[in-house]
């Protein structure tokens, strides 16, 4: 691939994360003092609340998504690095030699609250609860993630990322 391609992977795929943490960093906006959620306040949520509370599963879904599947490989493939065939985890522990990541575990506990998140029971409330509990606390992990990698995005190739 050329390495004009390569950029233009590593910028696209920078600018669609950072369309998702602005859509995920809004919707947090919006409920952030609902947290930390307990049966009480949860059951009270108006439908509006909760339509933000769905707008940040899925922006958190898709920037995990994002990251993980098109930015660190298109990080790596730009570095000269080969990411076709190589385990995700590999990837992971690429980056952070690299100084890229701070912690590959963090990555895979991010992975675990997208699962749990969007794989939810609506019925069974203690679960849902517990799951966004978590999903605001990694919230914040997430987009410290998003930022160091930005920052390195940003002073390695000089793109615009918003």
């Amino acid at each position: 691939m050329e390495k004009w391609e390569l950029n233009d992977r590593l910028f696209e795929a920078s600018q669609l994360c950072s369309i998702h943490n602005e859509r995920m960093t809004f919707a947090h906006t919006k409920i952030k003092n609902y947290f930390p959620l307990n049966i009480n306040n949860y059951s009270n949520l108006k439908p509006e609340d909760l339509s933000f509370f769905d707008q940040l599963i899925f922006r958190f879904s898709k920037m995990q998504d994002s990251m993980g599947g098109k930015l660190f490989p298109a990080i790596l493939e730009n570095l000269g690095e080969e990411v076709k065939g190589i385990p995700f985890i590999d990837q992971l522990s690429k980056l952070e030699e690299l100084y890229i990541i701070q912690n590959a575990n963090d990555w895979i506990l991010l992975r675990e609250t997208r699962n749990i998140v969007t794989h939810e029971y609506p019925f069974i409330t203690d679960e849902v609860i517990q799951g966004l509990n978590l999903l605001n606390e990694h919230f914040f992990l997430l987009t410290e993630i998003w930022e160091k990698v930005k920052e390195y995005i940003v002073a390695r190739y000089g793109f615009n990322i918003p």
